[in-house]
């Protein structure tokens, strides 16, 4: 298959934000990418809806959406935007060529404290508007970003946690007992994880790879769980990489 074959990516947000968390990127694809990153109804600070999709219902939601993407077709989740494409990939796994699974949540919530803290009632709001207060922004600033942003960006980013409708709903849909009902999917699927990662650390892959018989995993040194946003350049770059070789094996594998 030629490198230069256009390849669509759709990138799908985590929680707190939108899909312009991939807008310093999406310039630096080459003209072979064509690229999408969607805003997820309850996420979107414009306009904002008081709808509040179940996991299930956001699946159908990508369902709908990719319908009218061009193949070959690869599927990308950040953070939440992981366990939307799980659930998508069990009844709608045709619709795409191959997935990449970017520091994802969903594997081992029986065992971290954050995510069960979060469900405790008023936890998940005080959180978020902690994370978009100007007064502690500097903290959070440090970390979640290894390099110098632009000032405008910094400031769409935090002050969107706030405005996020969908951030509390989140924590209390997402549970173990739902992780563990996922059957194994038979599409290839890439683990991209930042070494750095401090949100979600690299070894999640242990027992999300369980559900991908065709996977692969590549930790990038230098990473954080931000590199779209902090080095955009290099995101840009390795998410060819990985779109051009799924394409290929999902090729093959037909």
């Amino acid at each position: 298959m030629d490198s230069e074959k256009n390849i669509s990516i759709t990138a799908i947000h985590g929680n707190g934000g939108g899909g312009f968390r991939f807008d310093m990127a999406k310039s630096l694809f080459p003209k072979n990418i064509k690229f999408y990153n969607p805003t997820l109804p309850g996420f979107d600070i414009k306009n904002k809806t008081a709808e509040r999709l179940s996991i299930n219902e956001y699946a159908d939601w990508l369902a709908d959406y990719l319908c009218n993407i061009q193949r070959p077709s690869i599927l990308m989740g950040h953070g939440l935007g992981g366990v939307f494409i799980l659930e998508f990939l069990q009844k709608h796994v045709a619709l795409v060529d191959g997935v990449i699974l970017h520091s994802i949540v969903g594997a081992n919530l029986n065992k971290r404290i954050f995510p069960k803290l979060m469900k405790l009632p008023g936890v998940a709001f005080l959180a978020k508007n902690l994370i978009a207060s100007s007064l502690f922004r500097p903290i959070f600033r440090r970390r979640f970003f290894q390099n110098k942003i632009d000032s405008n960006f910094e400031k769409i980013f935090f002050d969107a946690f706030g405005k996020c409708e969908a951030f509390e709903s989140m924590f209390q849909q997402i549970d173990y007992s739902w992780f563990k009902k996922l059957i194994p999917i038979d599409v290839p699927a890439t683990f991209l994880w930042g070494e750095k990662d401090w949100i979600l650390k690299p070894s999640e892959i242990n027992e999300l790879k369980k559900i991908f018989p065709c996977h692969s995993k590549l930790i990038i040194p230098g990473w954080d769980h931000f590199p779209m946003i902090d080095q955009p350049e290099s995101y840009a770059f390795e998410v060819t990489k990985i779109a051009t070789d799924l394409t290929v094996k999902s090729h093959v594998s037909k």
